[in-house]
Parts: structure tokens; C-alpha cells; sequence
């Protein structure tokens, strides 16, 4: 299970990090993203899906959280 960082940049796109390979991209969508669930499938700009457990609420960001390569 890869661990990732989420924030936003400047422009209040949500920012994923993936300290292992080094990477950050721009996550295009996240699966479920309501006040009382967030999470699911996050669908990255580089075409990468990641897969974290739906939250019962919007976390606070930044935030590390550890998720599934889909």
C-alpha cells in the first residue's frame, strides 16, 4: 500500500504526492466527494487510479493517507 500526500496548490486543485516514485499530479476526480463520504477511486492527471477507503467525512488537507494502485 503506497502512502500519498493530498493538498491544494495555489489554484485550489487538489495535489496528490506519492513520495516513493517521487511524483505529484493533479487529481482530475475523487469517486466520492460529498461533506458525509469522501474518497474512493482517485483518478490522477497522469492516468493513475488509486483507491482509498471512503471517509465518513471531508478530511482536512494537507493530509497523508496510505491507498490501493488500481
Amino acid at each position: 500500500m503506497p502512502e500519498i500526500m493530498l493538498r491544494h496548490n495555489e489554484r485550489g486543485e487538489l495535489l496528490c504526492y506519492v513520495p516513493k516514485k517521487d511524483l505529484e499530479a493533479v487529481v482530475r476526480t475523487v469517486e466520492f466527494d460529498q461533506d458525509d463520504r469522501w474518497g474512493g477511486t482517485l483518478s490522477l492527471a497522469n492516468g493513475e487510479k488509486l483507491y482509498l477507503e471512503p471517509l465518513t467525512q471531508r478530511p482536512l488537507i494537507p493530509v497523508t493517507f496510505r491507498v490501493r494502485k488500481l
